[in-house]
Formats: C-alpha cells, structure tokens, sequence
C-alpha cells in the first residue's frame, strides 16, 4: 500500500480511516481561533502541551488552538507545513504491538521566526501579541537557549555573547529577545499574557521571568522599549511567568515507529510517547486561559511551593531512575535503543533503584493531588515499557548538572530528617557510577563515546587520570567531589566515601557490579 501524506484533505476522507485504530481530531481545525502559542514548537509541544489541548477541543472547541513560533529547525517547519502543521503521535503502552496513532491538528499553523523584525512571520507574531483572544503563550526550548545565569531574584546575568549583543543593540537575534518583542507588543497594546515554561529544569518560571526582565531593562535603558515595561514585566497580574513541572516520556522514532506508520498508511512528522502525561501548573493567568485541569495527568497549583513538589517527585523518583540507568547501567553494557527496558530487567540495578525510591518516599514532600508511593509505582511500569526505543546515553547528556537534584538532594533530605548514614549511602552508588562513567569504558572493558556536558573539558581531565585497575586513582575525580555546583555543598567525610566507593569501581573488570551487590548487602 502506498503511503499518503497527511494533511487536512486527508484528515477528512472518511473513507481512508474507515478501520483504521487511530485517533483523530474531534473539533474542526480550519474554523477555531487562534488562543495559544508555543515558542520552540518541536515535537515535544505536539507530544504533550499539545496532545493535552487537543484532548480539551475535543471535549469543547472553546479552548481555541495553539500556533506555533519556531526559531531554529527550517526544514522541520517546511515539513510540518506538507502536513498542514499537524503531526502523528505514537502512544505505546506496555502490552506487546499496543499502539495507539494520534492525529495531533491543535497546532493550527507554525511560523518561523528569525532575526529580522520587518519579516512577514515576525510580524504575525507581533499581531498574535496584539490579539486578545490570545491568553498565554508554552516555552518548549532547551535550557542553553535561555543564555543566562540565574541565583535568583528579579533578573539575570546574560552570558551567550549573542543574547549580550542583543540587549545592547536592541536586536532580536536570540531567542529571549523574541519572547521580550512579543511582551514589548503585548505592554503597548494594554494587554496582560502568561508566559509558560514547559523547559525542564528547576523554577523554570523564575528563570524565564528573570530573563525577560533582564533583556527589558536593558532596552528601556538604552531607549528601544518605553518605561515602565520593566515594571510590567515584574507585576503577575498584568504578566505572568508560571512555575510548571512536565512529565511524558519522548524519544525518537526508531524501525518499528516506521512500520506502524507504514501499516497506518501515512506520511508525516512523528512524535513517539508514552501513554502517562503529567502536567503540574502555577495557576497564574492573568488574561485567563482553557479548562486545563479538566485534561488527564494535569494538576493546576496554587503556587509555586506545590509546583515544587510535583517537580521533586518527579525528579527524585522518575528521573533518578533514568540517571542511575545512565551511569550504572551503561557501565554494566545497557546502551542503545530499549537499552533502558533492557537495564531494567537487571535485578541489582532495579534493586538499587527501589532502595532509593524508598528513601525518597520518606523523605519527599507530598504534592497536593498525587502520593509519591502512586507515583513510584507507576514509574516503575512506566520504564519497563518494552515498546519504548530509550537510549540511556540519552539521559547522560549533561550528567554532572543531574547529580545533585537527581540524588544528593534525597541525601540531604534525608540527613535532615536524622536517617541513619550507612542507609543513606546507597544513595552515593549511582554519583560514584557516574564518576566512573567518566573513563568512557564499561565493566567489560568495552568503550564508548562521553556525552555533551557544560563541564566536559573538566570531566574529560578527570577520567583521563583515573586508571581501571587502580583504585587509588579515584582521588582523581576531587575536583568534581568537592564540586558545590555538581554535588550542591561541601561533602566533607561524605565525599571521602564517595571517593572510595568510586575507587572500588575501578578494581578492574566487573568491580561495578561487584561494588553495587556489596552496597545492596550493607
């Protein structure tokens, strides 16, 4: 059978779906407005803000659609706009060949924006600023597009030399500068928005608020924005920066993605997920917005403090278990795709992984609508979806900014709340892998390729003077021990014992299976 492209012709021939076990839009995408952007609008938008808009326009077409602002990937935005900007999501459960295919079309259009202000697509973008049907706006970027520092309170420190040039000349070259042009046309038109972080880090409504305020106190300084924008920008009742937490497990297509495209008998941009989807939101919209709490996996917060559980939970549970994976597991040789199904069916890896979620089940708050214990449960099933092609060298992409909220801080939680240290240092065995992860050979003496990280050259520098066989060569990894931005304080004896067990990995081969079964008898 011969595959057809999807778009709106297709979307509506009746006859082409008839049998066909796929989902589809249930409101009319040609006729509703706009109501929503998201900036960065890749696949993750579609595979989740996205995925939970389309899931509200079926129920009520009032919700509006969502337009995209793409700033990067051209030919990404030519090949959406084959596809009338909609794309396929395959949902796997857990079950053998259980697939759903889901036609997301709640994306009605994406623009790509560059750096030219007097552009037809920047300006598009301004007049949505100047819509008031429009009520908030996603922020699907990577954290590096932020270019900043941030220690907190009302601004940052621009670092991307880019971003710099920006706030002196006025420009719109990066990406912060766009979002602060479209806040600049939203203060001139009297108009008040949400700009909603969906980036995956920390207090990421802080940070991009910070952002914003730094680009525009810049600009009103040197004349290119009026005063009082700043200003603007600092009130949550006219401008908003809500805190969110994001959950959905999203990896790229693999072979057996493609076949079931090909069964389905359609071409187009692909998103694979996950069937579980979490969404906790600082309830903070100045210009209103959709009944998001009616969507399934979504949980409006009151402030930023309940969004911070959802964001600990996840982060101490969910993703410590990815970072375990992606140091000791790569090491015991789980690399690739279904690498991480695979390392679960290790009985020491998820034996160390479970002795943490108890931990942090005792030491994590409590969000308001989920039991960390619920939540555990499920993440469990959620890794040990077979169907899901996740490669842990995926997860060890920017390790050392992991370790201390993946895993240092249940340690301190737990500190505090008087554990007892020898049942804390399990909790030191995935940090101590991940140092060992750094000499780029596994148990078996196999090697692999490190991957990106903002310390590279230091971790680098560190595993090229570590030497398997030789545990005393683990002091080579100090620097990083005694590191506050990798670890989060000064460990004192604690790092002694991290030294040590890191040391005990490098016995030579097989010492990291054998150091994790002595830290699972202790």
């Amino acid at each position: 059978m011969t595959s057809r492209i999807l778009d709106q012709e297709l979307l509506e021939d009746k006859a082409f779906w008839k049998g066909k076990k796929a989902q589809l839009p249930a409101y009319d995408r040609r006729r509703l407005p706009v109501k929503s952007l998201s900036f960065s609008a890749g696949r993750m938008a579609y595979g989740h803000t996205g995925d939970i808009l389309q899931d509200l326009l079926d129920k009520n077409p009032e919700a509006g659609m969502m337009a995209g602002i793409e700033t990067f990937a051209m030919r990404y935005v030519t090949e959406l706009a084959a596809s009338d900007y909609m794309m396929t999501q395959l949902i796997f459960g857990s079950g053998k060949g259980e697939v759903l295919p889901k036609i997301q079309g709640a994306i009605k259009s994406v623009l790509m924006v560059d750096a030219n202000a007097a552009s037809l697509s920047f300006q598009k973008m301004l007049e949505y600023a100047r819509d008031p049907r429009v009520q908030f706006a996603t922020i699907n970027a990577p954290e590096g597009v932020y270019g900043v520092n941030y220690r907190g309170g009302e601004f940052a420190e621009a670092v991307n030399p880019n971003l710099k040039k920006d706030l002196e000349e006025g420009t719109v070259a990066t990406d912060p500068a766009k979002w602060t042009a479209f806040a600049l046309e939203r203060f001139k038109a009297g108009l008040h928005f949400a700009l909603v972080s969906c980036t995956n880090f920390s207090g990421n409504g802080h940070v991009t608020g910070a952002t914003l305020r730094t680009v525009a106190q810049a600009w009103e300084k040197k004349g290119f924005a009026p005063k009082g924008f700043t200003q603007y920008l600092s009130d949550p009742s006219k401008f908003s920066f809500p805190n969110t937490m994001i959950d959905r497990i999203a990896v790229a297509p693999d072979d057996a993605s493609l076949a079931v495209m090909a069964d389905l008998g359609v071409r187009s941009n692909l998103v694979v997920t996950e069937k579980v989807r979490y969404w906790a939101v600082e309830d903070l919209f100045p210009a209103g917005r959709p009944a998001l709490q009616d969507a399934e996996g979504v949980f409006m917060c009151p402030d930023y403090e309940d969004v911070k559980r959802y964001e600990d939970m996840k982060l101490r549970i969910l993703n410590m278990s990815h970072s375990a994976i992606a140091g000791l597991g790569v090491l015991l040789g789980y690399r690739g795709k279904y690498a991480i199904y695979k390392a679960m069916q290790d009985q020491d890896l998820t034996a160390v992984i479970t002795r943490i979620i108890d931990l942090v089940i005792r030491t994590v708050a409590r969000p308001k609508m989920f039991d960390p214990k619920d939540f555990a449960r499920d993440a469990i099933l959620r890794l040990n979806n077979p169907n899901i092609p996740d490669d842990p060298m995926r997860i060890a992409l920017n390790g050392s900014t992991k370790m201390k909220p993946r895993f240092m801080d249940t340690f301190f939680a737990a500190r505090e709340k008087g554990l007892a240290p020898k049942e804390m240092e399990i909790l030191l065995l995935p940090v101590a892998g991940f140092l060992r992860y750094l000499l780029a050979v596994d148990d078996a003496g196999q090697a692999y390729t490190l991957e990106e990280d903002p310390i590279k050259a230091l971790l680098v520098e560190c595993g090229g003077k570590a030497k398997l066989g030789d545990p005393a060569s683990a002091a080579a990894f100090r620097p990083l021990i005694a590191s506050k931005d990798v670890m989060g304080e000064d460990l004192g004896e604690t790092g002694k014992k991290l030294e040590a067990l890191t040391g005990e990995m490098l016995a030579g081969p097989g010492a990291v299976r054998a150091a994790m079964r002595k830290a699972l008898k202790a």
